[in-house]
């Protein structure tokens, strides 16, 4: 029904007069898309890729509409007060593999500039990710229904069942203390009787090797923490441990300083925003949807992004002309 209507709004040209409006009024149209894989789905418990034509013709359409800038360069431009009044970047969290299998010879065709934020510890150590683990003990074990101590009991007798599972427990350890979250993960995987094969993020997970080749061409690769722990659920020594030894690897592995920083699921608050400039990056950016204003100096650490694994182009489009989020900022603001 949503999409129904949205994709009536599009056929009206009405994002693109609310867009055009809107440029005239604030001057610039700037967004920041957030994308994580690249690429058919080869099996039913990883983070579901986005589809390598959809994401080309994403690409197809920015590079048509939109000076496509790397975050870097919109950094700067943001200090010095030259930003294009219509462009946008490109970048990538975690460090999947299909981000150099899929999505980099797309962005090679479109000659784009992108930034992925590595969380370096699983690329280091070839471990899946926590969630990634959660998913695959669910999906391979034998067991029918799980209880785990409070967090509750599920069923999975069917892969939808699962899916669901590994959705409702992710969302519950999210707001998890980092060490309680490890131990409910344990606990799961002792509970499914399933055994992870070991390295298997080999499979799943970026090689230095294709790191380096990605940024020889045009990639840019920032900070995603060394474990992705959620920032406001650790300490703050913990959080700079994190902030200095994830930006330590990458700059040792690439030769090249390490300039921006993704928060983990966009969590952040004053004191973070601090650390991270304090440790040297120069922009982080968050989820929040919003665009961003053309002189947003005041935000290089709380850049907003756009979450852009979105199939329906329709809908992407509606974030892209600034329509969502200002409608998201309005009912804020008003307490709605």
């Amino acid at each position: 029904m949503l999409n129904n209507f949205v994709r009536c709004m599009n056929k009206a040209g009405i994002f693109d007069f609310y867009g055009n409006l809107r440029r005239k009024i604030t001057k610039s149209q700037i967004s920041i898309l957030a994308y994580h894989r690249v690429g058919p789905q080869t099996d039913g418990w990883s983070l579901n890729p986005l589809c390598e034509k959809i994401f080309d013709y994403h690409i197809n359409y920015l590079s048509r509409n939109f000076k496509i800038v790397s975050l870097s360069n919109l950094s700067e431009m943001i200090k010095n007060g030259n930003v294009p009044e219509k462009a946008v970047v490109i970048t990538f969290d975690d460090g999947y593999k299909d981000n150099y299998e899929f999505a980099f010879p797309i962005l090679k065709k479109y000659n784009a500039p992108a930034t992925v934020f590595l969380a370096t510890g699983p690329v280091e150590e070839k471990n899946l990710f926590w969630w990634d683990k959660i998913n695959y003990a669910l999906f391979h074990t034998d067991m029918e229904s799980i209880d785990l101590n409070n967090i509750g009991a599920y069923q999975l007798c069917c892969n939808e069942d699962k899916l669901l599972t590994g959705l409702n427990i992710q969302e519950k350890l999210k707001k998890m203390d980092n060490n309680k979250k490890e131990t409910v993960i344990a606990e799961l995987i002792d509970l499914t009787d399933v055994n992870i094969p070991e390295k298997l993020g080999k499979k799943y997970l970026l090689s230095w090797n294709e790191i380096k080749k990605m940024n020889r061409n045009g990639i840019e690769f920032g900070s995603h923490t060394v474990t992705h722990p959620i920032l406001t659920n650790v300490s703050l020594d913990k959080a700079k441990w994190e902030l200095i030894n994830s930006k330590k690897c990458i700059e040792e592995n690439l030769g090249t300083e390490v300039e921006s920083f993704a928060y983990p699921n966009g969590d952040f608050n004053t004191k973070l925003s601090s650390l991270v400039e304090n440790t040297g990056y120069t922009s982080s950016v968050s989820v929040f949807p919003m665009q961003l204003l053309k002189n947003s100096i005041n935000q290089l650490y709380k850049l907003s992004r756009i979450n852009a694994n979105i199939k329906d182009f329709n809908i992407l489009k509606l974030y892209l002309c600034g329509l969502r989020g200002d409608i998201n900022t309005f009912f804020n603001r008003n307490g709605f």
